[in-house]
C-alpha cells in the first residue's frame, strides 16, 4: 500500500486525523511521525514551518574490493578516520552482501569477501551554515573527476591518492540537519521519532541509534500491562521528558564532532588538541543507561511496578 500523508488535523475528540495525498484520510487516537529528515508529521507539533539547513557539507560516498587496496600501507581492516582542514575521511571493512558495519571480521576474510566502505567528507567553511539552499535530489551520482578535484590539495599523501583512484563511481550527498534543534517532540497526541525528531549529521555515527533509543522509550511506555487510551497524555509527556534533552546532546554533538574531524573545533587543531577533544567524544553516547531512565518513566505514569 502506497500512501503519502501530506497533513495532520485535530479533532474536538482529542484524536487526530491523517490527510494523505490521494484525498483519503484516517482517524487514530494516537499519530507517530516516524517519517524522516522531510517529516510532514513535524510541522504538525511544532505548529510551524521547520528548519532543514544545509551544514555546507558533502559526503562522497563509495563501496570498494579490499583487493583494489593492496597497494594502501595503511591498516584498513580497522575503522579510520582521516583528518584534514575542512575535510575527513572515514574508512571501515564491511561484509559482502550487508549494509552494515562489520569491526569483527578476520583479515582474511575481508579480503576473501568483504568490501570497503569510504565516505569522504568536504566542507566550505566560508560560509555560514544554514545560508546555502540545495536544490533536490540531496543525494545523487557524482563523477570520479569531482572527487579527485575535491581533494587535489597537497598533504593527504599516497595512500589516499590509491583509494581515490578506486573511487570510480561516487554518489554525492548533501548533509542536512534540523536547526535549531526542537524543544519538544509532542504535540497534543501526535509524537515523533527518529529523524523526523532529531535530524542530525553523521559524525558520531549515532543517528540511527537515537531512532532505536526514541522506540524503546515509546514502546516502553505505551506497551505497558496497565496503559490505557486516559494514559496517553502522561506516556508522551514521560516520553518528551527523557527524549528531548538526550537526542539533541547527541545532535550537537554530531555536529561539533565533525568540526574537530576538520580542525575547526573549540579546542584547537593541533593533533595534540585534537585527540583531547576526540578522547572521551563517544563517552555520553555509548554509556548512557537507557533502561534505567525509561524504567523511572514508566514508573512516573503507572507507579513502579511497571516491568521492562
Amino acid at each position: 500500500m502506497e500512501k503519502r500523508c501530506i497533513s495532520v488535523s485535530a479533532l474536538s475528540s482529542g484524536s487526530h486525523v491523517l490527510h494523505f495525498a490521494d484525498g483519503s484520510t484516517y482517524e487514530a487516537d494516537l499519530v507517530i511521525g516516524a517519517d524522516g529528515i522531510k517529516s510532514v508529521i513535524r510541522e504538525f507539533v511544532t505548529g510551524r514551518p521547520t528548519s532543514l539547513v544545509y551544514s555546507n557539507s558533502v559526503a562522497y560516498r563509495s563501496v570498494v574490493s579490499p583487493e583494489a587496496l593492496k597497494g594502501v600501507k595503511t591498516d584498513m581492516m580497522r575503522p579510520l578516520c582521516w583528518i584534514g582542514k575542512d575535510k575527513h575521511i572515514i574508512s571501515y571493512p564491511v561484509q559482502a552482501n550487508q549494509k552494515v558495519r562489520s569491526f569483527y571480521i578476520s583479515e582474511a576474510d575481508s579480503f576473501n569477501s568483504g568490501k570497503m566502505n569510504l565516505v569522504f567528507f568536504s566542507t566550505d567553511s566560508s560560509v555560514p551554515m544554514g545560508s546555502v539552499d540545495v536544490p533536490l535530489p540531496w543525494a545523487k551520482p557524482a563523477s570520479q573527476d569531482e572527487l579527485l578535484h575535491e581533494f587535489s590539495e597537497a598533504g593527504w599523501g599516497e595512500d589516499t591518492k590509491l583509494i581515490l583512484k578506486e573511487m570510480k563511481d561516487p554518489s554525492k550527498w548533501y548533509l542536512h540537519l534540523l536547526h535549531p534543534s526542537l524543544t519538544s517532540y509532542v504535540r497534543q497526541r501526535v509524537v515523533l521519532v527518529g529523524d523526523a525528531a532529531h535530524a542530525m549529521l553523521p559524525h558520531l555515527g549515532a543517528g540511527a541509534g537515537q531512532g532505536m533509543e526514541d522506540v524503546y522509550a515509546l514502546c516502553s511506555l505505551l506497551g505497558d500491562a496497565r496503559a490505557q487510551k486516559c494514559h496517553l497524555d502522561d506516556a508522551l509527556k514521560a516520553y518528551d521528558s527523557i527524549r528531548v534533552a538526550r537526542a539533541n546532546m547527541v545532535q550537537t554533538m554530531s555536529t561539533i564532532a565533525g568540526n574537530i574531524y576538520e580542525k575547526r573545533g573549540p579546542g584547537g587543531g593541533t593533533n595534540a588538541q585534537l585527540r583531547e577533544q576526540l578522547k572521551a567524544i563517544y563517552h555520553p553516547v555509548w554509556h548512557h543507561d537507557l533502561k534505567e531512565e525509561v524504567k523511572r518513566a514508566v514508573a512516573s505514569v503507572y507507579g513502579p511496578r511497571g516491568v521492562l
